[in-house]
């Protein structure tokens, strides 16, 4: 059943409002994917926070026009999925992309991130990144190092010499 013209407007004002704050949008093809598949991808998109729904492209297009983003090479033949992350540039990607290797349907077209059109490669690439948290513990993994090596080398020398290691109150 066709849409009426009152409803598609309403759902363009919805996508457009959607991509405002998006960090990361990611427009994948489902073509094929059955019901219960559909079900998984939606859950685990949702427990991390990442609003998805299937659209036509014309509609997409406007939306990303009113946001800023060029959409010219759009030109897709079917429906798509898009999946929009406002919290993580990485996650809508990286679900996804673990989702597919069970999913054979499911393929990413391509994407966006902070208003700037990404290729199929950029994605997929996009999707290897960690997040920002696990990026985050790296980082205070490799400026806590140093610190901790030097501790355990002053306690072994501490150790072969006798004496007790001062104890930081």
């Amino acid at each position: 059943m066709a849409k009426l013209k009152s409803q598609k407007e309403l759902d363009l004002n919805e996508l457009t409002e959607k991509l405002k704050g998006a960090k990361s949008v990611v427009i994948t093809a489902y073509r094929g994917t059955t019901v219960k598949d559909m079900d998984e991808f939606r859950k685990a998109l949702r427990k991390e926070k990442v609003f998805s729904k299937v659209y036509k492209i014309p509609l997409v297009k406007k939306a990303f026009e009113a946001n800023g983003i060029g959409a010219q090479g759009m030109d897709y033949k079917q429906p798509v999925i898009l999946s929009i992350s406002h919290d993580d540039e990485t996650v809508a990607a990286r679900v996804i992309k673990t989702l597919a290797k069970n999913i054979k349907t499911l393929s990413m077209l391509e994407g966006a991130v902070d208003g700037k059109i990404m290729s199929q490669a950029e994605i997929n690439t996009l999707a290897d990144l960690p997040s920002k948290d696990q990026l985050r513990a790296q980082f205070m993994s490799v400026l806590n190092a140093p610190v901790a090596a030097f501790a355990r080398a002053l306690k072994a020398r501490a150790d072969k010499l006798g004496e007790t290691a001062p104890v930081a109150a």
